[in-house]
């Protein structure tokens, strides 16, 4: 299982879609991404480690689409381990 979530800018805040994706035997599977708004950046990073730490992964990719294309490359953020 893989967790993207990506940043949209929004008229207020941030806008966070969050992907789930699955590696199957007959190709992959991806689910309808959850969506909010939030108020900072760091709310929404909260929320999808939150979710990434609910289903037991330790690793959440972040695509950041605020920024120039530069800024656009994938980035893994890793849970401390506890």
């Amino acid at each position: 299982m893989k967790l993207t979530l990506i940043l949209d800018p929004a008229p207020v805040g941030v806008r966070a879609s969050l992907v789930e994706e699955w590696d199957e035997v007959a190709g992959g599977t991806k689910m309808e991404p959850r969506v909010r708004l939030f108020d900072t950046e760091e709310q929404a990073l909260a929320w999808g480690r939150r979710l990434a730490h609910n289903r037991g992964l330790k690793q959440l990719f972040l695509t950041d689409n605020r920024k120039g294309a530069a800024a656009n490359a994938s980035l893994a953020h890793q849970e401390p381990d506890q």
